[in-house]
């Protein structure tokens, strides 16, 4: 039955095409029947050579409209019904796919429908670039030899910079769908070394900024497989695509940690450390307005949750730079805050701030920074003695525990300091000690605290001893 329904079209589509005056409106309502079966993956298999030589010979025409300055009406909707037809074809079948690519006649209407309507800027002359792209986006899926012919058109030919700042966001996100899909070990190697590669990378995340597009996410997650992507492309972002970047590594570091074949390099964790670790010693010198921390924030935030993958926490333990660091920062701004009044100062209470001041609180930078810091530390200390012993050597016990109280500016920060001092403690005598020399000293005068430590702390013929509870799950 469908193969009968496609002959019996394809019969009226030549005898259009033999009479002589026929308008480009009945060919076009013709070709439809035609582009309609193409929606079917069976009709697709079932096109045969005699079925495609009147589609050659209105392609052949259609070739000539965009040599004109203009394309009437007429010309245009059987431009854009032939371009619709072929990507219905091509779909998920490289047969047809291989005589599109084997006809010039076919291939070159494709490829100059994308340079002759790139600039255009009607609803229909979108519409034709669009399904422009999405034909190419189909012979992509159904054939990885083609990559080279798309790639030499969309990146050599400058396609993507025009595609990719496009005032139609469809545009955009087929132009994405492309892009993603022509990605080889040689095509990622043009993005990372050539400046059209860098401003590529600029477009996508441009776009993204804005509009959640699968595609350009799963482009840049790509480029993320690569060690050297910060080495090569993330310095050349401005700030706010560079915020974007970490927010994607992060959102990638959550899903590692529950399926641990999805992941990033190593390497990749290590330069957003080496980055960190550049930029935290300014950090101190910001003022209460300042945004600029932004940065150092979201890196820290994707240290901590790399802490807790088993594939980075060997590199995170065995950074002590980066936990010497990260302890100094802490007693900085600790000390800070206590001096007076500024952006480091602990809030103790809510109940007097108005929404306004709540807000500004909850969507500062800093916010949860120094929560952050002691999340980190205690999650690197876990297990590992040589962390443990260099916090204690820098009086990071004492100063993690006087940051053990409410803070609005750091929410949870008690029950990270909690975790943080149960990881410092667990299998070390000599950080025991200090927790029970300063109970003894009276500094620490919390018993319930402790209790949620895990720390019992009592008096044995004379002298201070310290127990180590369970935790309950």
């Amino acid at each position: 039955m469908v193969n009968n329904a496609a002959d019996v079209h394809i019969s009226q589509l030549i005898s259009l095409l033999n009479i002589s005056g026929t308008s480009y409106d009945a060919v076009t309502a013709s070709l439809q029947k035609m582009t309609d079966l193409m929606r079917s993956f069976e009709t697709r298999c079932d096109l045969s050579n005699d079925h495609w030589k009147p589609i050659e010979a209105i392609a052949k025409e259609c070739r000539q409209f965009l040599i004109q300055n203009e394309i009437s009406e007429s010309e245009l909707s059987l431009l854009i019904e032939l371009l619709r037809f072929l990507r219905n074809s091509c779909g998920g079948l490289k047969q047809n796919l291989n005589y599109v690519l084997g006809h010039d006649d076919l291939l070159n209407l494709a490829k100059e429908s994308i340079g002759y309507f790139i600039q255009k800027e009607s609803p229909k002359e979108i519409t034709a670039l669009k399904i422009a792209v999405q034909l190419f986006g189909n012979i992509l899926v159904s054939s990885e030899h083609s990559k080279p012919l798309v790639w030499d058109l969309f990146f050599r030919e400058n396609k993507f910079r025009h595609l990719l700042q496009h005032g139609d966001v469809t545009i955009r996100e087929c132009a994405m769908m492309v892009l993603f899909n022509s990605m080889s070990d040689e095509n990622s190697e043009c993005i990372f070394s050539s400046e059209e590669g860098h401003e590529i990378i600029f477009f996508v995340t441009d776009t993204l900024l804005f509009n959640q597009i699968d595609w350009g996410l799963l482009f840049i997650e790509q480029l993320l497989n690569r060690a050297n992507f910060f080495d090569c492309c993330y310095n050349t972002l401005p700030i706010k695509h560079r915020l974007l970047i970490l927010d994607i590594i992060e959102e990638r570091l959550k899903s590692t940690q529950e399926d641990q074949s999805f992941s990033i390099p190593g390497a990749l964790v290590s330069s957003i450390k080496n980055h960190f670790l550049k930029n935290i010693t300014h950090i101190s010198e910001i003022k209460e307005s300042d945004t600029e921390p932004c940065e150092t924030v979201s890196m820290l935030s994707i240290l901590c949750t790399a802490s807790i993958c088993d594939a980075y926490i060997s590199l995170l333990q065995n950074s002590q730079d980066l936990l010497q660091t990260t302890v100094e920062v802490l007693k900085c701004i600790h000390l800070l805050g206590k001096e007076s009044c500024n952006v480091f100062s602990s809030l103790s209470d809510l109940k007097y701030l108005n929404d306004e001041a709540r807000e500004e609180i909850a969507s500062h930078p800093l916010n949860g920074f120094k929560k952050n810091l002691i999340r980190l530390i205690g999650n690197v200390c876990c297990g590992c003695k040589n962390d443990q012993d260099l916090v204690r050597k820098l009086d990071g016990i004492p100063l993690i525990l006087d940051c053990c109280k409410f803070d609005a500016k750091n929410p949870y920060i008690t029950q990270w300091c909690i975790l943080a001092i149960r990881n410092l403690l667990e299998n070390n005598l000599e950080n025991q000690v200090v927790i029970a020399n300063i109970s003894a000293a009276g500094e620490l005068s919390d018993p319930k605290l402790l209790n949620e430590m895990g720390i019992q702390i009592h008096s044995e013929n004379g002298k201070i001893c310290m127990k180590s509870l369970p935790f309950a799950s």
